[in-house]
């Protein structure tokens, strides 16, 4: 099945500021144009698809006549558009953790084709973007976009100015350099074959005074339960959510769980067996990542999580952890 890659509808409204502040423009009509659904843009968690987003910017072009539409959206951006990622990355360390954030959850905004790297050059921390599949890419003013919120973002968390030391950029030298400059910097190199950020290394290593990494990592947590729901390999997201629910319970048991998805026994096992996995597999691994958290926790004994996991006695749970992780509960914590 094909699954269109699609975009947060929250972003939607950084364009709708930007329109207003910017251009004097009523975004409305706007949206209408393009097919946006006014009452999905507050919306956290819902989405549009990459049509439907490049539509809306092939819109704002025409309607502003501005090409370079998407470099001003960009500043716009404030880290609630961005749901769990945005939350992330003001309770982050320093810039460098706020940016590897960027690149492991970047799915949250979009699912468009788009791979990031943050490398360590030596002077440099590199953070580039490659786009390998055209038919899937996002469209140019929502990369422009990306750039400049980039560093809206670092300048809101750092409480000063963040720009890249050296800019690349993969577009021509004619398609309006002046507005690139403006926007990024004036050391720029046109044409290359890689878009990449070069900053100083002691200013993204810097700690920022929001840093709160307890709430940094809670809201990771957030974003990586959200990053399932858009994991085409939709049965076994939600398998693996309802076992969640189930396993206190003690009543998880493959048929129970397969009635509550309006499924049957077999055809559960048939599309999990398809996505690569099975019914035990999901348990096991629901299980495992559960035990961990809470004993990390340290706020429930032994005998409440084998309770909380759906497990008859503290000693079958003990017996499960060491297959799973060849360490005892205790051992574990000891680490």
């Amino acid at each position: 099945m094909f699954y269109e890659p699609s975009t947060l509808a929250m972003t939607v409204n950084v364009l709708a500021s930007s329109l207003r502040e910017e251009y004097g423009i009523d975004p409305e009509p706007v949206f209408r144009a393009a097919g946006i659904d006014p009452n999905r843009r507050n919306t956290p968690q819902c989405r549009y698809p990459l049509s439907t987003m490049k539509k809306l910017w092939d819109t704002a072009v025409a309607t502003t006549g501005d090409p370079t539409v998407g470099l001003k959206t960009g500043w716009h951006i404030t880290p609630a558009h961005y749901y769990a990622l945005g939350f992330s990355w003001l309770a982050s360390e320093n810039l460098l953790g706020a940016l590897q954030r960027v690149q492991r959850y970047m799915r949250i905004v979009s699912t468009a084709s788009v791979e990031l790297e943050i490398r360590d050059s030596g002077e440099h921390y590199v953070v580039s973007a490659r786009f390998p599949d055209d038919s899937r890419s996002p469209p140019k003013e929502g990369i422009d976009v990306g750039l400049t919120a980039l560093l809206r973002l670092c300048d809101l968390v750092s409480k000063s100015e963040v720009r890249p030391v050296r800019v690349e950029l993969t577009c021509s030298k004619d398609v309006h350099p002046e507005a690139y400059r403006e926007h990024l910097g004036n050391n720029i190199r046109f044409g290359c074959e890689v878009g990449s950020f070069y900053f100083d290394k002691a200013q993204l290593e810097e700690p920022l005074p929001g840093g709160t990494p307890d709430v940094a990592q809670a809201t990771d947590r957030i974003a990586e339960q959200y990053l399932e729901t858009l994991d085409p390999h939709q049965v076994a997201s939600q398998v693996r959510r309802l076992l969640v629910s189930l396993l206190p319970s003690g009543k998880a048991d493959q048929d129970r769980v397969a009635s509550r998805l309006h499924r049957s026994t077999s055809t559960l096992q048939r599309q999990l067996q398809a996505e690569g996995t099975s019914y035990r597999d999901i348990l096991d691994q629901t299980r495992k990542g559960l035990a961990e958290e809470y004993l990390r926790q340290r706020k429930l004994s032994h005998a409440q999580i084998a309770y909380l996991l759906g497990f008859s006695d503290q000693s079958n749970f003990s017996r499960a952890f060491k297959r799973w992780t060849r360490k005892s509960p205790r051992e574990f914590q000891a680490v």
